[in-house]
């Protein structure tokens, strides 16, 4: 689950924007791909549907094997890349929807909308009243504050919101659901600081190395040879916001096997720091160990690549302050084409 839902956000890079849709382009491209029957290609089947013994690509790195299949929730088997020959002998080939969501990396894969007759990729049904009525979303969970974040009224009447979906219960005791992101419109000072301990009281002091999202698995900063740096896509920029800071990263194995990215706590407060690979196309992904970086502490978070899995190569950083002042970090993100 993506940690750090929100409903407004603040300080996003747009550099992967091309990508995406770059992407969204492979995957309507890619869905059935035709190829007219010629001399350097296997002769088209003798007619209707089957199994293809070819295999996908993407970015000239294998996805999915000549002949390879998928093992459904029942325990039945299906092809992942179907061939249809038409009447003029071309070949056609299908790839199966969830081959589909899995290859190009789809936030909530693929669901079959049964009122709307088709199949929904980056959206799915929720049951939000417990009634058995679905209602689709686009953006699915992830912007529903008012099911995962409590409140409760002050004795004016404002709304006080906690995060992280700890609740808090005001002097009132009245609880409330609103959109929140941090954003208390009046926040009672007590209730705060409970807000921000319970917040750290989540967190780590360091990564959890080992843990595998997508293309990157986190390692220690050691693993990496330092004179083997190839890029540096930012070097100690500085953000501040008084609620949240937020960067998207996108590396590649083009430029080596590891990942850098430096945290420096600039603020006067702690701050939690959260990494959490996204989804390459729709909104979702999935977090790596979320830690607390004291005021002037400064961190590097590595990350191995695998090659094999190019188009999950984006990272979001995270950054909110655990207690006055708001956050202000300086990144740093860089790439080495070796380990020690």
């Amino acid at each position: 689950m993506r940690h750090g839902k929100r409903e407004m956000r603040k300080k996003k890079n747009y550099t992967p924007f091309v990508a995406g849709m770059f992407t969204m382009v492979l995957l309507i491209g890619l869905i059935s791909a035709s190829f007219a029957a010629n001399g350097d290609s296997k002769a088209p089947p003798s007619g209707g549907v089957e199994p293809a013994q070819v295999g996908v690509g993407v970015f000239l790195k294998q996805q999915i094997a000549p002949g390879e299949t998928l093992t459904t929730e029942k325990g039945g088997t299906a092809p992942k890349v179907l061939s249809y020959a038409d009447s003029k002998g071309e070949t056609h080939y299908y790839i199966e929807a969830t081959a589909v969501a899995e290859l190009f990396d789809v936030a909530d894969g693929v669901t079959f909308h049964e009122e709307a007759n088709q199949l929904e990729f980056g959206a799915k049904g929720i049951d939000w009243e417990g009634n058995g009525t679905l209602e689709w979303d686009a953006l699915c969970s992830r912007q529903r504050h008012d099911f995962n974040l409590h409140g409760s009224t002050d004795e004016n009447g404002n709304t006080v919101i906690s995060s992280e979906g700890f609740e808090i219960t005001g002097p009132t005791g009245a609880g409330s659901n609103a959109y929140f992101d941090g954003r208390g419109p009046n926040p009672d000072p007590e209730l705060q600081q409970e807000q921000w301990a319970r917040s750290k009281s989540i967190l780590s002091a360091k990564p959890e190395y080992g843990t595998t999202q997508g293309m990157y698995t986190e390692v220690n900063p050691a693993e990496i040879n330092l004179g083997s740096i190839s890029g540096r896509s930012m070097d100690q920029r500085e953000f501040h916001d008084n609620y949240i800071v937020e960067h998207t990263f996108a590396f590649t194995s083009l430029l080596g096997k590891y990942a850098a990215i430096t945290i420096e706590n600039t603020g006067e407060s702690e701050a939690s720091i959260w990494i959490n690979r996204i989804n390459a196309v729709g909104d979702g992904g999935s977090a790596f160990s979320g830690i607390y970086l004291p005021a002037g502490g400064k961190i590097t978070r590595a990350f191995r690549i695998d090659e094999n899995k190019p188009l999950q190569n984006q990272l979001e950083l995270l950054a909110k302050p655990l207690g006055p002042g708001g956050v202000s970090v300086k990144l740093t993100a860089e790439q080495y084409r070796s380990g020690v």
